[in-house]
């Protein structure tokens, strides 16, 4: 596919090429308008599509970028609902976390697991599973296409969040690459041999990072605490008289932890 209406100096390209390698970097038409929309919202089409393969490759990819004054939208599983990834302007590439994909570290012991923001909550639900883990917050209903990094950024609020919270209570720590390809570890992963264990050591700055759309920073990697697996489910249904009753019992079985 050739590359229609890229404006981006041949160069640049060429950079980005040699360090993303063949498959890392996408400049055909089709490719960049797919990669351009969200759900329901289409943006301006963009200028190509970066998919690092390691942290290292996003560090530089960031850099080569900010160096040339292009903005960069991450992009994790396309399904955020707001057109938080959708360029609004022409000139923007998206960062596409497919190939950031990995688990990096179960600790069964200390009770966190490390994952690449492009990892799957599905992925990750079937890794733990085997070892009668799971996170507090374990997914979103946005589908099993739906990255940690994504719902990071979003903020999600659906499986797990009536007693732990949103997505954003559950980590522990994140890596986050800065515009200029600065990388940075918060909480206690931020210290010298330190462990993600707690998310504060000082201000937590890992909160800046959660529920910004990926606005001011590249989630690299992400923490998230460990909890066992509830060793039973079951299920009722009820038939409430009007809204306020029903939300009265939601509030009721919420504060049984149920």
């Amino acid at each position: 596919m050739p590359d229609d209406h890229i404006q981006t100096a041949p160069n640049v390209l060429e950079i980005l090429r040699q360090i993303l390698g063949g498959e890392g970097l996408r400049t055909g038409l089709a490719e960049r308008e797919l990669m351009s929309q969200d759900v329901w919202a289409k943006g301006m089409t963009a200028e190509f599509v970066a998919a690092p393969a390691s942290v290292d490759q996003l560090c530089q990819t960031v850099r080569i970028a900010s160096e040339h004054g292009i903005a960069l939208n991450p992009r994790g599983g396309g399904m955020s609902y707001t057109g938080g990834y959708a360029p609004d302007r022409a000139g923007v590439g998206v960062l596409d976390f497919s190939r950031l994909d990995k688990i990096v570290e179960i600790n069964a012991e200390d009770m966190y697991v490390t994952v690449e923001a492009g990892c799957t909550w599905k992925t990750l639900y079937e890794a733990l599973k085997p070892l009668g883990l799971r996170t507090p917050f374990w997914g979103p209903l946005s589908g099993i296409k739906a990255t940690i990094g994504g719902s990071l950024s979003q903020n999600n609020a659906f499986f797990g969040a009536g007693i732990y919270g949103t997505s954003a209570n559950s980590v522990n720590a994140l890596s986050v690459v800065l515009a200029d390809g600065t990388l940075v570890r918060t909480g206690t992963s931020g210290t010298e041999g330190g462990k993600p264990f707690w998310r504060s050591f000082g201000p937590d700055l890992t909160g800046l990072f959660l529920g910004d759309a990926g606005a001011l920073g590249h989630k690299a990697e992400a923490t998230l605490r460990l909890i066992p697996t509830p060793e039973h489910a079951d299920y009722a249904s009820f038939e409430f008289p009007s809204l306020e009753a029903c939300a009265n019992a939601m509030g009721a079985l919420a504060r049984q932890n149920l």
